[in-house]
């Protein structure tokens, strides 16, 4: 029996347009931090601290893997080195009591039973950020069964391998184990589990029911939404449109790549790296059927090359999610400084990075007065150092990469004047607002040939 979801009174939906998201009644442009599978992962992670400088800074939207076991020994042998010491590690599932050790030194585990301080760490934290407005996206599969190499011996430590209490082989390369599953289209999570299974149905049931423990604990909540897969930079297997189907049917906003654009909520980007991003987004804005494009990782990770990335997106309408725990001015800079024992950690580069998110959604959320009629309309700008996002006629926001000057296109308004602001996205400050007419083609002089951004609306 799949439970109704008619009393839930969901407050994330999409825009009318469809290109930005409703939340609590606004319309919304997501730019957020991703603690990726760190804060799921360490419990020394302070997540409340975390949400308090995202609120702090403007951000409204955070990301989380749903899990990643931790790849460390517990004698110190082995050591992730995003922390640097063995840490606390937790996993949705409980740990055995007794019984021969996992690969890790721990006692393997037990997937029929749900490890609840799991639970409760992240029951707290979506709670948490709710009162803090903040949506939570969270990525539901696959745990990185990626690879099994000496350099990275990631499937050795995963629940579902054999040799960590599991029922999947230890295998030797990629394995498409974890994404294959039994019965697409049948669900399994309501039988009693049985040892005779073949290894397919076992790894469905405990994805189901999984699964149905994230939607129970977190759906009524209302400000959070699921992703489909870790990054899709390996093989899925049989099982995406069986959950997009299960999250669905269930009340769930479901989020997944460009393929399954017409039955998610939200599409999202593949992982490319690059400083100017804007071409991807304006593509993808104007896909159809439309849907709110997110970008959830790829570099540059550091430098100003971050700033760049962030705004080229956002103003050809993509909604951007710093990735941020890897490729940084340290291994331990990152979401990881707000583990007290990492040592290392660069926490104002750090800071500065959620400062930059901040500014960023300050402007889009705060000073934009119509974001619903905002699209992208870079054939307005002369020059191939900006691009814009506008509601030709009643508002325009132009970023500009480099270069003294633009030129805007403002021929089709003739009669209307204008009030300017150059915004500094390095600091979130507005220079001195200036006048200008329509009529013509406007050459707009920077304040210096750093990027900036420059918000243009009607003189009331």
């Amino acid at each position: 029996m799949i439970p109704t979801v008619a009393w839930m009174m969901l407050l994330i939906a999409l825009s009318p347009s469809g290109h930005y998201v409703r939340y609590e009644g606004q319309t919304l442009f997501l730019v957020g931090d991703s603690g990726t599978q760190c804060v799921l992962q360490n419990p020394n992670i302070d997540y409340r601290e975390w949400i308090d400088d995202c609120r702090e800074f403007g951000i409204r939207a955070i990301h989380l893997w749903s899990f990643l076991a931790p790849r460390q020994k517990q004698d110190g042998s082995v050591i992730e080195r995003r922390y640097g010491y063995v840490y606390p590690g937790i996993t949705p599932w409980a740990r055995r009591k007794e019984g021969p050790p996992a690969n890790d030194g721990l006692p393997q585990w037990d997937l029929t039973r749900f490890d609840e301080r799991y639970w409760s760490r992240l029951k707290d934290l979506c709670r948490y950020a709710k009162s803090h407005d903040i949506i939570v996206g969270i990525t539901v599969f696959f745990g990185w069964p990626k690879w099994n190499t000496p350099k990275r011996p990631d499937w050795s430590y995963h629940p579902f391998n054999i040799i960590n209490g599991g029922f999947l082989r230890d295998e030797k390369t990629i394995t498409t184990a974890c994404q294959t599953i039994y019965s697409p289209e049948v669900e399994v999570l309501n039988e009693q589990w049985s040892d005779r299974w073949p290894p397919s149905k076992k790894t469905q049931w405990v994805w189901e029911r999984f699964a149905q423990r994230l939607i129970d604990e977190l759906n009524h909540l209302g400000n959070v939404f699921f992703v489909f897969m870790d990054e899709h930079s390996y093989p899925e297997g049989n099982c995406g449109d069986h959950f997009l189907k299960f999250f669905k049917r269930r009340g769930a906003i479901w989020a997944d790549w460009d393929k399954r654009r017409a039955d998610v909520d939200f599409v999202c980007s593949p992982t490319f790296s690059g400083r100017d991003k804007n071409a991807d987004a304006v593509k993808n804005f104007h896909k159809t059927p439309i849907r709110p494009y997110i970008h959830l990782e790829g570099g540059p990770y550091k430098g100003e090359g971050v700033r760049t990335a962030l705004w080229t997106f956002a103003i050809g309408g993509g909604h951007y999610f710093y990735h941020d725990d890897s490729g940084q001015e340290t291994v331990t800079t990152g979401i990881m400084c707000y583990d007290p024992n990492v040592k290392g950690c660069e926490r104002e580069k750090h800071a500065e990075r959620l400062r930059w998110l901040g500014y960023a959604s300050r402007f889009f959320n705060e000073e934009i007065k119509d974001l619903e009629g905002m699209e992208p309309h870079n054939e307005l700008v002369g020059s191939g150092n900006a691009y814009c996002l506008a509601n030709p006629g009643k508002e325009y926001a132009v970023y500009s990469i480099s270069g003294s000057s633009f030129t805007l296109d403002l021929s089709h308004i003739n009669g209307r004047t204008f009030v300017g602001r150059f915004y500094d996205p390095r600091t979130g400050r507005y220079l001195e607002e200036f006048t200008c007419s329509g009529g013509k083609s406007v050459s707009f002089e920077k304040p210096d040939a750093r990027d900036w951004a420059l918000l243009l609306q009607p003189r009331r």
